[in-house]
């Protein structure tokens, strides 16, 4: 007869088994690669300092795990990073972009000395904004997508009305927040629908302000090949916002990169970038296009069903390894096993 004894310590030896398997199987399928593939050539990098703003065009980039950061040669200047300042409603601490109102793709942030930075937007006087420090100012909490929150710092009054004056012609509505970068998102607390459909997505992809991940990458091949299908009407790499603009692959090869390598940085693919509405605003007029171009023809040949049913352009990155990219570097990569 065998012992309860020696059941338990069969059972335990069994899943202590099963976990070493499972831990095993996953350092396997995450070490990152030793060979890469070269495909192509960084041709661009946009860094947006408010989220649904316009777009700062650079040269070079820091990558943190939370998004691009401009080069920090000059300390005296406050150093921007990526979607990093959000609006939201003073009443309920919602979050608000450009697919409330479409003319904040035209709001420009500039840094103007260590802690102030310079709001600026047609029809409307240049602001000096200071970036507060945490104390004693009010620390928020903005409800973004499906009712996550972010902590956030208030950046005053007058911050305040000139956002309420621009996107809603009245003294009062809208706010702007601002976070520090210290804390890391862990989306994969409330995001249990994302772990589902994207198997590569860990408590490390999630950026600051952004919608998923800290770093969207676009083909410029996939964009041209999507105005050869629309008619009458054409879009730039632009309408999609992305980060990195990438030269040379052919059209949605993007969408087998398991890994990427640009410069000294490394990034893991970790789901296709679902698009909305946002990409029907031209980002030099603020104007959207009367027959929902190009989400209309996307939606005929990139349907998706998970998370949800909008088309897909592009890819979100996860930053593995933090670093420096410029324009001009090689892009290397590793594809997805067929």
């Amino acid at each position: 007869m065998v012992s309860n004894t020696t059941l338990c310590i069969a059972g335990g030896a069994t899943a202590a088994a099963i976990l070493g398997t499972l831990i095993y199987w996953r350092k396997k399928h995450e070490i990152i690669p030793w060979t890469w593939i070269e495909v192509g050539t960084l041709k661009e990098i946009d860094l947006y300092p408010l989220k649904s703003g316009r777009r700062i065009e650079l040269t070079k980039v820091d990558v943190t795990e939370v998004g691009l950061r401009q080069a920090s040669e000059d300390q005296k200047i406050l150093v921007l990073r990526d979607r990093f300042l959000i609006v939201y409603t003073e009443k309920e601490n919602e979050f608000r972009t450009a697919r409330n109102y479409a003319k904040m793709v035209l709001i420009e942030v500039s840094a103007h000395d260590a802690d102030h930075v310079l709001l600026d937007a047609p029809t409307m006087r240049t602001l000096y904004v200071k970036i507060p420090p945490q104390k004693p100012h009010k620390d928020v909490h903005v409800t973004v997508h499906r009712g996550e929150q972010i902590n956030g710092i208030d950046c005053g009054n007058e911050a305040a009305l000139w956002l309420s004056r621009y996107l809603l012609e009245k003294d009062f509505g809208l706010r702007l927040a601002y976070n520090d970068c210290s804390e890391h998102r862990d989306m994969t607390k409330t995001e249990y629908k994302l772990m589902e459909c994207f198997k590569n997505f860990t408590r490390y992809s999630g950026g600051v302000y952004h919608d998923l991940t800290s770093i969207m990458l676009m083909n410029k091949a996939s964009v041209q090949d999507l105005n050869k299908r629309m008619n009458n009407y054409q879009i730039t790499v632009k309408n999609f916002r992305p980060n990195l603009l990438v030269e040379g692959p052919p059209p949605y090869d993007e969408d087998n990169w398991e890994w990427i390598k640009i410069g000294n940085v490394i990034f893991r693919n970790v789901a296709k970038c679902y698009r909305c509405f946002m990409t029907t605003i031209d980002p030099e007029t603020g104007l959207s296009s009367s027959d929902r171009e190009p989400l209309k023809s996307l939606e005929q040949y990139r349907p998706n069903d998970c998370p949800s049913k909008s088309p897909a352009m592009g890819v979100h990155l996860e930053v593995r390894k933090t670093g420096r990219v410029n324009v001009g570097d090689k892009i290397y990569v590793t594809r997805r096993k067929q």
